[in-house]
């Protein structure tokens, strides 16, 4: 149960994970455009990134995943446990921490396409264009199309002043950053709560079955 809880949990927020030495500080409602508009939210300091995920088991409570750019590492909080966990570092993918930040918003075909190669996923390419400027919820972004070597289009919104995906849209799935704030965040949002206790998964994992 605590496994696929973890395994989802940090699907999502590496997908969210980012360079993010230079980033802007936001929070922002995460709406999955693809499962009745369930909310998460999102905090984005400038080197650390805290994803809040509702999980479908109501037993685990409020949970939390810290991203730690600088250290390459992100941690699970269990609010409802009073628990952390260090999530494996092997489940971080080039790809997934790299795409969600854009170093040029107006070029950003050639630096997805060079992430793709290196997260050796570049056989599933097919193309990216850029559509050009668009505004969504009131913010300046640009869009791209994205084009599978099966020919499957997505499509991808990204913040010119964030400079991050704000929006994707494709068949199998898609989320957008709405109600998006400005602001520095406390650091305590990316700290884990004086008390907690470490889960040790290594140790669960050796349990019997």
């Amino acid at each position: 149960m605590i496994r696929r809880m973890v395994r989802g949990s940090c699907l999502v927020a590496l997908l969210m994970m980012a360079p993010l030495g230079l980033a802007q500080e936001f929070s922002a409602d995460v709406v999955n455009t693809k499962d009745n508009g369930e909310l998460k939210k999102l905090y984005a300091g400038k080197d650390k990134v805290r994803f809040e995920v509702e999980t479908r088991n109501a037993g685990m409570g409020p949970t939390a995943v810290i991203l730690d750019e600088g250290q390459n590492k992100y941690t699970v909080v269990m609010s409802e446990r009073r628990m952390y966990m260090d999530a494996p570092t092997t489940m971080v993918k080039p790809l997934m921490t790299h795409y969600w930040r854009v170093q040029d918003v107006n070029d950003a075909c050639p630096e997805w396409k060079k992430t793709a190669e290196q997260a050796g996923t570049y056989k599933n390419w097919g193309g990216c264009t850029k559509m050009g400027s668009d505004s969504l919820n009131g913010r300046s972004t640009v869009k791209y199309e994205g084009v599978s070597n099966q020919g499957e289009k997505s499509h991808i919104w990204v913040d010119t002043k964030l400079r991050c995906v704000v929006k994707t849209d494709e068949a199998s799935g898609g989320f957008e950053l709405r109600n998006i704030h400005e602001a520095s965040q406390p650091a305590s949002l990316f700290e884990v709560p004086a008390g907690y206790t470490k889960f040790d998964m290594g140790g669960m994992m050796k349990q019997p079955r």
